[in-house]
Order: structure tokens, then C-alpha cells, then sequence
């Protein structure tokens, strides 16, 4: 179980459903915390509507305004008093656009945008452990959220939902595959001296439902989850429970036995 005294977290997407959830429940519980967002005054505004105090938000939050592309930017949100941070939540993703294809007739605002990200985050963390290797001394932990419909296993979506998912969704899912590789990857590399984080979780989410508020969901105890060997098969998932079990067993319990699994969660 992880000590808030001494973990801090760097979440990235915070302005989305699944991290914001698990924001919020980081700063209830006292972690100290760091975000990157475009516009900061939109993350505080959601903060604030969800109940947090500002006084909260005041000792344990510091935003850094920024681009998750922008190897500078990424490179600020994760030092937090000059250390590299503990955890790393990601629910970074584009954001879905119709197109006239029968074909691919959903596509992203940026379609590129998960694996750019990965790119990024990876360029940003070699430099800072190549910069300041005593800033880097414990290597951070990271859950990324990504999507069911991907798996190289069993299927993990229902059969009502598959021509939704494997078609219709299908440009979607190409960025959601290059980025979970290049993640994937880098821990598969055969010297832990090369690897820049201790451990990966992948949490691949059924279909999101649900917006910004940490209160929405059923629990994340009432949560069926499964592996990509194992899948948990459902249709839909409050994204408030999704970042409600990030912070529960990554952030609290270390990631503990999903540490290096890409995990299946739904209702």
C-alpha cells in the first residue's frame, strides 16, 4: 500500500472523466498531486463544482498549463519539488468526430494523439533522468486508460457491440493500439536498467458513459474485472468508476497483482 506522505501523482487528461475521477479522490485523501492541462481554469472550475474545497486544491494541487505533446510541458508535470513523481494516471484521447465514410465513419480530432502522447511522455522522462539522475531515483508507476476491443486474446466485447466497436470505432482503436505497443514495448525491454517505470497497468474500459463527476458511478467494488487472458465482458462503465479503481488499486495498493496486465474492467 502505497504512504500519501511520501507518494505524489502527475495525472495527465485531467479535465476527462476517468482521470478527473481519480483526481478528485487523490486530493480527498491528501496526495499531493500534479495535472497538465491546456486551460487551467477549466480543471479548477470542475474541481470546484464537484464539492472539493479550495483549500484542498490550494495544498495538494499544482497545475501546470501545458500540452501533453510538448516534451517541456510534460517534463514540468512530472517533477513535483524538483522529484520525479510517484504514479502516473493517463486518460489522455482525442475526442471522437464524424465523417462522411462508410467505412471510418468515426475518426479523432487528432487521430495520432495517444501514440504522440506515449512518444512524448517517454522523451520526457529519459530527459529528465539523463538531466538529474537523483531526481529520478525511485522510478514512477503508470496506468493509462485505454479501450476494450483491442485485445490480441479472447474477445472482450459483447456480440451486440462488436460491428460498433471493430468497425465504426475502428480509428479510434488503431491510436489506442499504437499507444498501448509503445508502452508495452518499453517494459519489454530485457534490461530493467533501461526501463524509465517500475510498472505499467493498462486499464481497458468498456464503453464510457457518464461526465465529470466523481459521485456518478456504482463503486468500483461492483466492478467486474478481467485480463486480456481472462477479459471481463460487459457493455458500459461510468467513467467516475474507472478512475475510482485506478486510484483504489494503483495509486493506493501500488498496482499490486495488475501491475504489467492489460486489465478489462466493466459493470
Amino acid at each position: 500500500m502505497s504512504d500519501k506522505s511520501n507518494s505524489t501523482i502527475a495525472i495527465f487528461g485531467a479535465t476527462g472523466g476517468c482521470a478527473n475521477a481519480t483526481l478528485v479522490r487523490s486530493l480527498l485523501a491528501g496526495y499531493d498531486v500534479s495535472a497538465l492541462a491546456r486551460t487551467p481554469a477549466k480543471l479548477t472550475s470542475q474541481l470546484l463544482a464537484q464539492g472539493l474545497p479550495q483549500e484542498t486544491l490550494d495544498q495538494h494541487l499544482t497545475i501546470v498549463q501545458g500540452d501533453a505533446t510538448n516534451v517541456e510541458d510534460v517534463k514540468r508535470a512530472l517533477l513535483l519539488d524538483g522529484k520525479l513523481v510517484s504514479f502516473i494516471v493517463s486518460g489522455l484521447g482525442g475526442k471522437p468526430v464524424l465523417q462522411k465514410s462508410l467505412r471510418t465513419p468515426v475518426t479523432l480530432d487528432n487521430p495520432h494523439i495517444g501514440a504522440i502522447y506515449a512518444e512524448t511522455f517517454l522523451n520526457a522522462l529519459r530527459e529528465i533522468c539523463a538531466e538529474n539522475p537523483s531526481a529520478a531515483a525511485t522510478k514512477p508507476l503508470l496506468a493509462y486508460v485505454s479501450t476494450t476491443g483491442i485485445s490480441n486474446g479472447p474477445e472482450d466485447v459483447p456480440f451486440w457491440f462488436r460491428f460498433l466497436y471493430h468497425i465504426v470505432l475502428a480509428v479510434p482503436h488503431v491510436d489506442k493500439r499504437k499507444m498501448e505497443s509503445i508502452f508495452m514495448s518499453h517494459m519489454a525491454q530485457p534490461e530493467a536498467s533501461e526501463r524509465l517505470l517500475r510498472g505499467v497497468v493498462g486499464v481497458r474500459a468498456s464503453l464510457l458513459t457518464g461526465g465529470i463527476d466523481y459521485k456518478s458511478g456504482k463503486g468500483w467494488k461492483t466492478l467486474r474485472v478481467g485480463t486480456e487472458e481472462k477479459p471481463a465482458v460487459g457493455y458500459t462503465i461510468a467513467r467516475a468508476d474507472v478512475g475510482e479503481w485506478i486510484f483504489e488499486e494503483v495509486v493506493k495498493e501500488d498496482g499490486g497483482e495488475w501491475v504489467g496486465n492489460s486489465v478489462t474492467l466493466t459493470s
